[in-house]
């Protein structure tokens, strides 16, 4: 190996990891770690589990790396690994489940208080970003995993479908409708903020 192997490109590191190199993996690890725990614990909300599902997708990175036929794809596979864990976790722990289809639910007609023009001190208070945590954690799970991955990962559409095995435009719709609903439980809590009786109705 020529180059220093900080300065790898990812499929090479992967092809390298394929012919068991352990300092390949290792920078592997150091680049994708923070990243699939972040998406473990926003997916389960456990510190605990997050890093034990973490050590679990690098030990099946380690086992199962010959399978990815195309390493330009890693980055995708692992986050379908991720998630895969994830929801592994949470139906042991019994706290996933399908939900109710949401298809018929008419969220655009629906009247929301427009709570974009409130100050960024409301809007960035460490009380809205749990309420916007606690919000996301009722979305139905399918909304949930694509919010997540899109809103608060910044993952691409492309990727998420990749990785759940959905289309993009599948993707696309269940975001949208994610939105929607956070927009109308987010609007019921900012509408508290310019009423002032405080009742937020």
């Amino acid at each position: 190996m020529s180059e220093p192997i900080d300065k790898l490109s990812v499929p090479a590191l992967v092809a390298e990891i394929k012919h068991g190199d352990t300092v390949a993996m290792g920078e592997i690890v150091k680049r994708y770690s923070n990243k699939v725990y972040n998406l473990a614990f926003h997916l389960t909300r456990d510190a605990s589990a997050a890093e034990e599902i973490m050590q679990e997708v690098f030990l099946t990175v380690i086992s199962k790396i010959h399978t990815l036929t195309n390493e330009a794809y890693f980055a995708t596979w692992l986050y379908r690994v991720t998630t895969n864990a994830a929801y592994g976790f949470l139906r042991k722990e019994k706290k996933f489940a399908e939900q109710t289809s949401v298809d018929d639910m008419n969220h655009e007609q629906s009247v929301t208080y427009d709570w974009s023009t409130l100050p960024d001190d409301v809007l960035l208070s460490e009380e809205s970003r749990a309420m916007l945590r606690d919000s996301i954690d009722t979305l139905p799970d399918t909304m949930r995993t694509v919010v997540i991955m899109k809103d608060v990962e910044g993952l691409k559409n492309e990727d998420i479908a990749q990785a759940l095995g959905l289309s993009v435009p599948a993707v696309k719709s269940r975001l949208h409708r994610g939105r929607l609903i956070l927009r109308e439980i987010l609007s019921d809590y900012f509408r508290k903020y310019s009423d002032p009786s405080g009742e937020g109705k």
